[in-house]
């Protein structure tokens, strides 16, 4: 199962991340957490201090692939699959080693990372610090006792440049306001567009902060799209 949480900023969607993990670790399933907010909260939630980041050379999985930097996602991803290319997280390959970092026995993590100087000086967008789980989130093979969490960025942009393709489910945290509503619409829709399977976690109804443990079960046992009130 591969999860990830989307919303507007400040809707609880890296606090419902942290949440998940923790319940999916209760459980015994071994999971790889994947914060692609170059803010980092979810590394930060989880206790770490990141320092390997994936998007301080997002090409790499390009050349890993055996494609060329100058060569878009979507054809890395072509060719890989020809070539039969999986990555795996036990035992982990060696592409996952090299951008992740064992927190725990049975919890990895992958950082993004924050804005690096090819994107401060305009040469990528902070889009390219995440890219490469275009190619890696569809050839991610799980066993049967792990799972994948991934702390998106805020808004639609992770659906609309591709990043969430390789997903089983998608989990918008919206909050009862005008722009947090308007915002999960919109992504929503995109999910839709796209045909990812999607359900709503309500946080901060009538102004009481969602039961996180209680909203990570649900979201456990969740196989369709739908409303998730806790």
């Amino acid at each position: 199962m591969k999860v990830a949480f989307l919303g507007k900023g400040g809707s609880g969607k890296s606090t419902m991340a942290t949440a998940f993990v923790r319940e999916l670790r209760k459980r015994g399933i071994g999971v790889l957490a994947i914060d692609a907010d170059y803010n980092m909260d979810l590394s930060y939630n989880l206790g770490a201090e990141p320092s390997v980041f994936l998007g301080n050379d997002p090409e790499k999985l390009k050349e890993h692939v055996g494609s060329v930097r100058a060569d878009t996602y979507l054809n890395a991803l072509k060719l890989a699959k020809e070539k039969g290319f999986v990555f795996t997280i036990t035992p982990a390959d060696g592409y996952t080693e090299s951008i992740s970092v064992e927190l725990e026995n049975g919890l990895r993590l992958i950082t993004a990372g924050p804005h690096t100087d090819r994107v401060r000086s305009q040469e990528a967008c902070s889009h390219s610090l995440a890219a490469p789980l275009k190619v890696y989130l569809p050839l991610l093979r799980l066993n049967p006792n792990e799972a994948v969490v991934i702390d998106e960025r805020a808004g639609t942009d992770p659906v609309a440049t591709g990043i969430l393709s390789g997903v089983d489910l998608a989990v918008i945290v919206r909050e009862p306001t005008v722009n947090s509503i308007r915002v999960a619409e919109q992504i929503k829709s995109e999910l839709e567009f796209a045909k990812i399977p999607h359900l709503i976690v309500e946080n901060k109804h009538k102004g009481i902060e969602v039961d996180t443990a209680r909203a990570a079960e649900a979201i456990f046992a969740a196989r369709s799209s739908h409303v998730v009130s806790v």
